[in-house]
């Protein structure tokens, strides 16, 4: 009786254009999760067995970066191939995901000579990018996801838009996250690109924050293009990313920017972007917070909220502004929103 009233349900779901293809099978056996990680813990075991075996043969052919590189090729061939087959088998399909890291490795070690230069790191982007779209495994898509952003941000790093970096990535976010409801068909090959982009837009912002010459110190040993300016600019747009992504939510929900419950949620945006100038960060957590209760995601709005408070712990011991100062933007930033909140709340009233 179940199956028949899921399959009556696919139907419809097909004929509203919602899914495509056949229905999932529904009677796999659902094991506990200690179960599970079991089996994948197995899987990653036995692969390097398997692999420590044939780098015992190979490892002298391997030092030439000719036969890595087609060594690497085949071993992904070979993952990809484990995966058509893996179904719902966390064994199988954590097997080929050690099997797909090391294929990736051998790659990238013969492209060893070629990482001085940017197109080192592009040709690692634009392998990480087609292993999204290959391999059907959401862990795996979302590290060549973060693998390519990554490799994308290190190719840039001798020129001065990688200070821009946040701000594209943290827009690139939000645009996917806002557009989720036109790729749930692909979900399963776009959601780990979207918390990819997510976990990545996080950790460059982060690396930004260490300034012009710290972060350069860390990545490369040495001092990086001139950007404080950038930086500066970076900000901003991350701000314009936050009344921009109000915006977008306004006209979701077909709310005209006419009428004054989309004034006061601009006006909002507008503030807290402006506050973010100061209290770097607070705008990409905002975003985060934005977006998540719009979509009811639990995981964004938590993340935004995590965000938040760290950004803000980073704002009360940031140097350059005394104490007092500090206090009076935050008691200002909290009495307008309080304020906002009322007017909110009274607007509301009136219109019941």
């Amino acid at each position: 009786m179940s199956n028949q009233h899921d399959a009556a349900l696919w139907q419809k779901l097909q004929e509203a254009g919602l899914v495509q293809g056949d229905m999932p099978n529904t009677d796999i056996e659902n094991h506990p999760w200690y179960l599970r990680s079991l089996q994948g813990f197995t899987g990653w075991f036995a692969a390097w067995f398997v692999l420590a075996s044939i780098f015992a043969l190979f490892y002298k052919v391997l030092e030439y970066k000719e036969l890595a590189l087609v060594f690497g090729i085949a071993t992904l061939s070979g993952a990809y191939f484990i995966y058509q087959k893996a179904q719902k088998s966390d064994f199988i399909g954590q097997f080929a995901l050690a099997i797909s890291l090391t294929g990736q490795s051998l790659c990238i070690y013969a492209w060893r000579d070629l990482l001085h230069d940017p197109i080192g790191w592009w040709l690692i982007a634009l392998m990480s990018a087609c292993l999204v779209w290959l391999m059907p495994s959401f862990i795996h898509r979302f590290l060549s996801s973060s693998m390519a952003i990554g490799a994308i941000l290190l190719g840039c790093m001798d020129w001065p838009i990688v200070w821009l970096l946040p701000s594209i990535v943290v827009v690139a976010m939000a645009a996917v996250w806002l557009a989720e409801s036109k790729w749930l068909i692909h979900s399963d090959r776009v959601r780990p690109i979207a918390y990819a982009l997510t976990i990545s837009a996080l950790q460059i912002h982060s690396l930004t924050l260490l300034g012009v010459n710290g972060l350069g110190q860390l990545i490369h040993g040495r001092d990086l293009p001139a950007g404080s300016f950038l930086l500066a600019v970076n900000e901003v747009l991350l701000g314009f990313a936050l009344v921009a992504t109000v915006g977008m939510l306004l006209k979701r929900y077909q709310i005209a920017y006419q009428q004054p419950q989309a004034w006061l949620a601009l006006l909002l945006a507008t503030v807290l972007a402006l506050v973010s100038q100061q209290a770097t960060g607070l705008a990409v957590a905002w975003i985060l917070i934005v977006i998540g209760f719009a979509n009811g995601h639990r995981v964004l709005l938590a993340l935004g909220v995590f965000v938040l408070w760290g950004y803000l712990a980073r704002y009360y011991y940031f140097l350059n502004w005394t104490l007092l100062d500090k206090s009076y933007l935050l008691m200002a930033t909290g009495a307008f929103l309080l304020i906002v909140r009322q007017i909110g709340q009274r607007w509301r009233q009136h219109h019941e």
